[in-house]
């Protein structure tokens, strides 16, 4: 039986499928990305292929609303996925987040845009970049862009994009939502250290794109939770908070990625020998507590960041499905479980990498792309530990917090 056909004896006759189910899904895959990993690195990009059986297994739906298709789960499935595909790959983890949480953004956008999104596809993709680096100008009904914008991931696979520009007349900034073709991908301007099969390349617009007033919001009413989406009856992906819980999805692979270090370590230490000049009959690296030492510090750390954050992520998600709304306080905390459990899942990768011997660096060798991906990834800005433990000592300290969240 192929992967195609596990998935799909799998899968539910109708409605959403249980999120033990999507899960399962994702670990029959996990060997497929694995043997891919050295590929999807190479290209730049996570292939056609890959994501058609990312696709086929619904993996591309959690943060899609339901009236057009989708599963409307929260940020903890959106974890939950995020690690299991992360112990395949970090990259094809990363593309999976972004495609669902950038589809969880897309509803903060009126009902219009959002059937223009999906309305005559629900397989459409979204991903988009936050930094207003381009420009725009009020028009009769909207707005003409122009610019460049960097680090858009798994653009390549993405039939929307949103990118962001300040407002005219003191506005604030604006996120604009165009179709794929109204923009141009550089695909020279992704060469990086780690996470490059994420093809996070820039977007171009050649000419003044024009984009609707229905197809732009403004970041102020992203932060402020009072985005169109929100007026939307029954649109549950609307009620969470972006600035709180988006990096939820970035942190997930990253976990993902130190437990596949964990996993090829486990591994590869029971064959390694010890090298040494003494006589006598070798041992492998299995026997030496330093290595038993470090798998039990790893997995401990590894196991203690997901607990941590699934504890909260279950709180926060029953208090906004209720109706309430998180405190300051509340949402700090998971932005400091974030920040932990970012920290967690490098140095847990840098601990392995540093006790598997010189042979690890090898380019054909798993952990060092592991190493090399989490480092990169963990210089996302919303994964700055230091700035996020400092909105904690901000709030302890009864000063007004500064910064996301």
């Amino acid at each position: 039986m192929n992967v195609i056909e596990k998935i799909v004896c799998n899968d539910t006759p109708q409605g959403v499928p249980p999120l033990n189910v999507l899960l399962d899904r994702a670990i029959v895959l996990r060997p497929v990305l694995l043997e891919r990993a050295a590929a999807t690195e190479r290209d730049r990009r996570v292939s056609v292929e890959t994501t058609a059986l990312l696709r086929d297994a619904g993996l591309l739906r959690l943060g899609q609303p339901r009236r057009f298709g989708g599963y409307e789960y929260g940020p903890s499935a959106m974890l939950q996925l995020g690690y299991e595909l992360g112990r395949g790959c970090g990259s094809t983890a990363w593309c999976t987040s972004i495609a669902n949480v950038n589809a969880w953004l897309a509803a903060y956008w009126p009902l219009e845009a959002q059937a223009e999104i999906w309305g005559d596809n629900p397989d459409h993709l979204v991903t988009g970049t936050f930094v207003p680096t381009g420009t725009c100008s009020a028009v009769d009904g909207g707005y003409m862009l122009g610019g460049r914008w960097p680090f858009a991931s798994n653009c390549d696979n993405s039939d929307w994009l949103f990118v962001s520009a300040l407002l005219p007349d003191d506005a604030g900034v604006g996120w604009f939502m165009v179709p794929r073709h109204a923009l141009r991908i550089d695909h020279d301007s992704w060469h990086v250290a780690g996470m490059q099969g994420t093809g996070s390349k820039t977007l171009i617009a050649d000419a003044p794109v024009f984009v609707p007033a229905h197809r732009t919001i403004r970041f102020a009413d992203v932060a402020g939770g009072t985005t169109p989406g929100r007026a939307i009856p029954g649109n549950r992906m609307a009620t969470f908070g972006f600035a709180t819980l988006g990096a939820v999805t970035l942190v997930a692979p990253l976990l993902g990625v130190a437990h596949a270090a964990l996993d090829w370590f486990a591994g590869a230490m029971r064959g390694k020998v010890k090298a040494s000049l003494k006589p006598g009959a070798p041992v492998s690296v299995a026997q030496s507590p330093h290595a038993q030492e470090r798998v039990g510090a790893t997995s401990a750390a590894i196991d203690a960041a997901i607990a941590l954050l699934l504890t909260d992520l279950a709180s926060y998600e029953a208090m906004i499905d209720a109706g309430g709304e998180p405190s300051v306080s509340d949402r700090i905390r998971i932005r400091r479980d974030i920040g932990f459990a970012a920290r967690q899942a490098v140095e847990a990768v840098n601990v392995l990498f540093e006790g598997a011997g010189a042979s690890a660096a090898a380019l054909d060798s798993p952990i060092q792309r592991c190493w090399r991906d989490v480092n990169a990834a963990a210089r996302h800005a919303s994964l700055d530990v230091q700035a996020i433990y400092s909105l904690v000592g901000q709030d302890k300290f009864g000063l007004e917090p500064k910064g996301q969240f």
